[in-house]
């Protein structure tokens, strides 16, 4: 009997506990992120107000996101540490700066792209906690001390002009954290005029400018401030710059420095963190929105097309001479696409010509295949791939089927891919590259080319059966 009670008594005592542990099995998972991001920087605003709202919103409690702000250079410091910890070079650190896992998403162009997934797989798998940083204690423990303004002649006033890149989150991350706290200790006193670096001629006028300050265009790089007689480059701008600014309000202060001219910028005094919009001639520049569209129908017809005639088994008849077309195409695109390789891989600047303005292209993010190879160097591939499967097909009888086939393969990927680059242009972008055009173009007649003999291989081959 009593040992009837004491299993009794064991079962309600496991009942009573069973559904505090069926509660503690079915706790949903938490996905646990830490940003880091940089007040004035526009790229961080947009990732705070515009992509993690929404997402906070459909997960809820599943989410949860740690906001480290960076403030000053030594905060700046602390996240290239952070950034070393995970393989990511100095150069390529920039804000907004998310880490997830063991992911590292940088920019209001990535993360929106990649952290919805991010956040489901690591959900699927049970969440993910905070990710280990040991500087991270430094940021949050922080503090401020309060600015010692010394004393300056009366009404003086520093100007100074910083070229930058405001899409560049790497160049806010070098000038922000100095800019805010010239602001924040000299108020009014210091102006500093911010020149938009947007198109091909802006750049070459950064070099006509450096050049005058004795530094060959190697050795330019943005962001780029003048403040006086003197000329600083990226790092050298948090270093110097704070000094320089007290050394010449202690000598009466300094106007702006006198530029050479340029017709296409009108240069006025702004006030710190103001930015000179880009004017016509910029504009001018900028088009070709409309020829990238043209060309985006006209592959899309063709690649409709092909299908088509593979469908039916039928295509248009070709002359015997325009089987000749391919290979010149194919070289005219290897220099194209050389060219290309070039500009990308030797980080000089691309002659563009009136239409369009391949520098900002060839600048951007999707200039590289998963941010490592260059398209330029894929297209030049592709290419010579697509001349090898011609020249087999033309002098190679047993390999004249499969090297039509593969010729043809190769020439509707490369459309569909080139079709993708080319949205990417006048829609997200939001520059054109006459280059890129061409080469997409190119693609295009080698595919309608490619149709008809291919169709002949499977017609040829049906009969035989």
């Amino acid at each position: 009997m009593k040992r009837l009670s004491f299993l009794l008594l064991s079962a309600l005592l496991l009942a009573s506990a069973f559904p505090t542990v069926v509660q503690a099995q079915s706790s949903p998972p938490v996905v646990h992120a830490v940003l880091f991001w940089m007040d004035g920087c526009p790229h961080c605003h947009e990732v705070l107000d515009n992509v993690l709202p929404p997402l906070q919103e459909k997960y809820g409690a599943q989410l949860e996101f740690l906001l480290v702000e960076v403030v000053g250079t030594d905060d700046v410091d602390r996240l290239y540490e952070v950034a070393a910890a995970y393989d990511i070079p100095r150069e390529q650190v920039g804000v907004p700066f998310l880490i997830v896992g063991d992911h590292v998403l940088i920019g209001s162009l990535q993360i929106p792209e990649e952290l919805p997934g991010l956040i489901d797989r690591y959900l699927a798998q049970g969440g993910v906690d905070w990710p280990e940083i040991p500087q991270l204690n430094a940021f949050l423990t922080q503090t401020t001390p309060t600015p010692q303004v010394a004393p300056t002649a009366s009404g003086a006033v520093v100007q100074a002009i910083l070229f930058t890149t405001l899409d560049c989150s790497s160049c806010q991350l070098v000038t922000a954290p100095t800019l805010g706290s010239l602001k924040e200790r000299y108020g009014d006193r210091v102006k500093i005029q911010i020149v938009d670096v947007i198109t091909s001629a802006d750049v070459e006028y950064v070099y006509q400018v450096a050049e005058g300050y004795g530094f060959s265009r190697e050795d330019v790089d943005l962001p780029l401030l003048i403040i006086g007689d003197q000329m600083l480059i990226d790092d050298e701008i948090p270093a110097r710059l704070e000094n320089l600014v007290e050394e010449f309000l202690q000598a009466g202060g300094i106007n702006f420095p006198i530029l050479p001219p340029r017709l296409d910028v009108t240069v006025t005094p702004v006030p710190v963190f103001v930015t000179i919009e880009p004017d016509a001639a910029a504009v001018v520049q900028s088009n070709g929105f409309t020829l990238a569209i043209v060309i985006m129908a006209l592959m899309t017809a063709a690649l409709i097309y092909s299908l088509v005639a593979f469908i039916v088994g039928k295509s248009f008849s070709l002359p015997p001479w325009a089987d000749w077309l391919i290979p010149a195409l194919i070289v005219t695109g290897v220099g194209v696409a050389g060219y290309l390789s070039y500009v990308e891989t030797q980080s000089v600047a691309a002659i563009c010509g009136p239409v369009g303005d391949c520098n900002t292209v060839q600048q951007s993010q999707y200039a590289k295949l998963f941010g490592i190879l260059p398209i330029g160097v894929l297209g030049l591939l592709g290419y010579l791939g697509l001349l090898a499967a011609w020249l087999a097909c033309r002098f190679v009888p047993k390999l004249e089927r499969p090297a039509a086939i593969g010729f043809w393969g190769m020439a509707f990927f490369a459309v569909i891919f080139s079709l993708y680059l080319t949205y990417l242009e006048p829609f997200v972008i939001k520059a054109v590259c006459i280059w890129c055009l061409a080469s997409a173009v190119i693609v295009t007649l080698l595919l309608l080319l490619g149709t008809p003999p291919t169709i002949l291989q499977f017609v040829n081959s049906e009969e035989d059966e």
